[in-house]
């Protein structure tokens, strides 16, 4: 998994591409909610021979579709996988550290949040509840 630290106003699709340039282990698939529905996205996927599971953004009523083409077919199976990423940030926004952002420097942000996730997925390992 990686992480990539930004302003607070920074949109986070405009990241994906430069996620994609740090990964050491190329995904075979990229499951992303309709937000990270973009030509510049699908392109760099389709470069690196990456599936994209993207739904397309909805349109108002009367307008046209943005793209030439057949429309992309999304696998709701493991698009309904995604969820599992979306519960681990609600987890993290519990924390209030996490979510307000009091450390001043970008490290040691950095460093709660890597503790953040360690206590999350090990947590079920070390608890005597679940």
């Amino acid at each position: 998994m990686q992480v990539r630290l930004t302003a607070g106003q920074a949109g986070e699709a405009g990241q994906c591409v430069r996620l994609l340039e740090l990964e050491e282990k190329k995904p075979k698939v990229l499951v992303a909610d309709k937000g990270y529905d973009s030509q510049l996205i699908r392109k760099a996927l389709r470069e690196r021979l990456i599936r994209a599971q993207i739904p397309e953004r909805s349109l108002p009523k009367g307008n046209r579709r943005r793209r030439k083409g057949r429309p992309p077919v999304v696998d709701k199976i493991l698009y309904s996988q995604r969820n599992i990423i979306e519960r681990l940030f609600g987890r993290l926004k519990e924390m209030r550290r996490f979510a307000c952002r009091f450390d001043k420097l970008a490290a040691t942000y950095m460093a709660f949040i890597q503790l953040a996730f360690m206590r999350i997925c090990l947590k079920p390992y070390f608890s005597d509840t679940p």
